[in-house]
């Protein structure tokens, strides 16, 4: 696996964190940040369908797949943990106004969760202003935004959800539909993005879906090529509401040292 798809499942893999509920919010402008200390998430895996996975990402895909989202990941019924520890929701984050969520989290596991966390202390971060997505991406991979290359930046949104993800500049075949971000990935294009060599080797649609009453990212999903989903994790709520909070998934937030990092690889793939 090369540097660049490193710092992207990097990313990714420590994506899942964090219920929000409407106690705690502030707000920046136009957008409103949700959550508060003892919110909690549960992600739950309800379609992998290893075959099919197979046929879109290659013989790799059980080392591609979980290096993203986490080892375990592709088991039916695994589960996902986390909860927030602390909320900030006033701070200056590469000079922009943004909201910090510390976590904890435990890992994919089709037991009962431990005691104790398995990543304790996690700082994410998210921005109030959706166009500091849209030039950051530019900035550090030379194109428009996708989940992929902007993944520090998808973990919670502020609502509106659906006006926020409307004023991001999206690459080719990736588009906001409502409180969805959606990629109409075709056969032979790079799965991350142009400086990883791997390909889709079949037509499929992502799906990212999020709450649009608090902005939590609740939902990732795959259909194949005949739509058939392959691959789906979602919020698993309790049985005795319908909706008693959303858990947030969180991407972990990366020191200036890994964007100076990932500068030098694009320039050094350039030369």
């Amino acid at each position: 696996m090369n540097k660049p798809k490193l710092m992207i499942s990097f990313l990714l893999m420590v994506s899942m964190t964090i219920l929000i509920t409407p106690p705690a919010n502030s707000q920046v402008g136009t957008y409103t940040f949700h959550g508060a200390p003892g919110d909690q998430k549960i992600l739950i895996v309800k379609t992998a369908n290893n075959q099919s996975m197979e046929d879109l990402f290659g013989t790799g895909y059980v080392g591609l797949f979980e290096g993203l989202f986490g080892s375990g990941a592709l088991q039916e019924g695994a589960r996902k943990k986390s909860l927030v520890t602390a909320v900030n929701f006033s701070i200056s984050w590469l000079g922009e106004d943004a909201v910090n969520y510390t976590t904890d989290n435990w890992d994919w596991t089709l037991g009962e969760f431990g005691e104790t966390p398995d990543i304790t202390g996690y700082d994410v971060h998210s921005f109030y202003g959706p166009t500091n997505i849209t030039w950051r991406t530019n900035l550090i991979w030379i194109q428009n935004t996708t989940i992929y290359n902007g993944a520090l930046y998808f973990a919670q949104l502020p609502t509106p959800v659906d006006q926020y993800l409307e004023e991001i500049t999206w690459a080719p075949k990736w588009q906001n539909l409502g409180n969805t971000v959606v990629h109409n990935a075709e056969e032979g294009d790079a799965i991350f993005n142009p400086l990883v060599m791997d390909q889709y080797l079949e037509n499929c649609t992502e799906t990212w879906t999020y709450d649009e009453t608090y902005g939590a990212w609740i939902g990732y999903q795959i259909k194949d090529n005949e739509t058939n989903i392959i691959y789906e994790f979602s919020i698993e709520l309790p049985t005795t509401a319908a909706i008693p909070g959303f858990e947030l998934p969180i991407l972990l937030n990366a020191s200036m040292g890994i964007i100076i990092t990932l500068i030098y690889i694009i320039k050094k793939r350039k030369s």
